[in-house]
């Protein structure tokens, strides 16, 4: 009987442990090239090597998971024990998550078919376009939506934005510029299109969701700040450096293009 009851006493306190206590870290980014996607059953990207990078150094074996971005921060959000990436900051996710590091700075700008037609020098005066095109629940429409903007047209990805800006569905399409030039060096039919007004600059970060074991928080924290200057990170800039035909820089462990 004394063996029974220790049994059911042990059952007992394993199952009053949280749920995070007992499963391992779900790793989950979206398809945005090319900081994240998939190809030929593989997840690539500047930023995705970073992970796997960092990963590696900790000996995580995990699986990298890929979904639709409006999927990726909601299971952020409410599920724990997750990380994610790559995540804008903004005050709207703040206490969402703990934030290990910025991993990419992303200049926003307005594209559009030909520069005459937006002459705009205002942020304020591209509030009366018919048509932004703008990434479904990425920052840059929640950041659209805090500055008064009611024009913004949320699409499921780039690829669907620039072709509905080609073919006039759209008047503008809000992108950032390491975005911008993957678009450019993967489909020449985009080559026409210009920017016409910087809006902003927003920073991508690795984030881990409420209720993740500290021990895991201080890994992750720690690796990032190993790796920062590791010759293994300077190899993944340079080797996007080619893919994108564009200098990618790094600044104290974030990718970024020159001013």
């Amino acid at each position: 009987m004394k063996i029974i009851k220790w049994l059911c006493q042990s059952v007992f306190i394993f199952c009053s442990f949280p749920l995070w206590a007992q499963t391992e870290l779900t790793i989950l980014t979206s398809h945005e090239p090319p900081m994240n996607f998939e190809q030929d059953g593989d997840i690539n990207g500047i930023i995705t090597d970073y992970v796997k990078l960092l990963m590696q150094h900790m000996d995580i074996k995990n699986e990298i998971q890929i979904a639709p971005w409006a999927r990726v921060l909601e299971a952020g959000m409410q599920q724990p024990n997750t990380l994610i990436f790559s995540a804008e900051r903004n005050a709207q996710r703040e206490e969402h998550f703990y934030w290990i590091g910025p991993v990419m700075a992303k200049r926003w700008y307005f594209i559009a078919r030909n520069a005459t037609s937006f002459p705009y020098q205002q942020l304020e005066q591209y509030k009366h376009v018919d048509s932004i095109g703008v990434l479904r629940a990425d920052n840059r429409e929640t950041w659209l939506k805090a500055q008064g903007f009611t024009n913004y047209y949320p699409v499921s990805n780039l690829e669907q934005a620039y072709k509905m800006l080609m073919s006039e569905r759209l008047d503008l399409v809000l992108t950032g510029d390491i975005e911008h030039a993957y678009m450019l060096s993967h489909h020449p039919e985009y080559r026409s299109l210009v920017t016409v007004f910087y809006v902003n600059t927003a920073y991508s970060y690795l984030a881990l969701s409420h209720n993740t074991q500290a021990t895991v928080l201080t890994q992750w924290r720690d690796a990032f700040e190993e790796q920062k200057f590791s010759p293994e990170l300077q190899q993944i800039q340079q080797n996007w450096s080619k893919k994108l035909g564009q200098e990618l820089q790094l600044n104290n462990g974030m990718f970024e293009f020159s001013n």
